[in-house]
């Protein structure tokens, strides 16, 4: 993939998750566009590090710990119209049915290389703003799988 802007970026999510984790599995799905998104922050895998101290050697090992896939906060200007905005919104919402729910998200690049997880809608927060300013809304993801790359066609 050669470099791009994030110009033409697109998420989408949808309530569930793919029956196979791979390409296919993930293409299965029936995705609502996210509207009028304006940041998708990094995001992606850090491992753990354990520590070993031992008295002995005064030296501090490192050993590979657990896998945490992430998190990842979408910002957006605020459309309660908006289905995806809704998805997010639902989520955190106890009285609906696809609170704590897992979703599958599915990110395409400009160049149309696709990133897909699963993951759970933790937040979706309003911002009202001020003078000069856009009402928004941040909605936060917590990863739970890993992300498989899919490169352009």
């Amino acid at each position: 993939m050669a470099k791009m802007t994030s110009t033409g970026i697109k998420i989408a999510a949808v309530l569930g998750a793919p029956a196979t984790f791979d390409d296919a599995g993930y293409k299965a799905l029936t995705y609502v566009d996210m509207g009028q998104v304006t940041n998708i922050p990094e995001f992606g895998p850090t491992i753990q590090v354990v520590n070993s101290e031992p008295l002995a050697t005064g030296i501090t090992e490192k050993f590979v710990g657990f896998v945490n896939y992430g998190s990842v906060a979408i910002e957006a200007d605020y459309d309660d119209e908006d289905a995806g905005q809704s998805l997010a919104t639902d989520a955190v919402t106890t009285t609906d049915a696809s609170f704590g729910k897992d979703f599958s998200f599915e990110l395409t690049y400009p160049s149309g290389a696709v990133r897909y997880w699963v993951g759970k809608f933790f937040s979706a927060t309003e911002n009202p703003g001020g003078a000069n300013s856009m009402v928004t809304t941040s909605m936060t993801v917590e990863i739970n799988t890993p992300v498989l790359k899919v490169a352009a066609p």
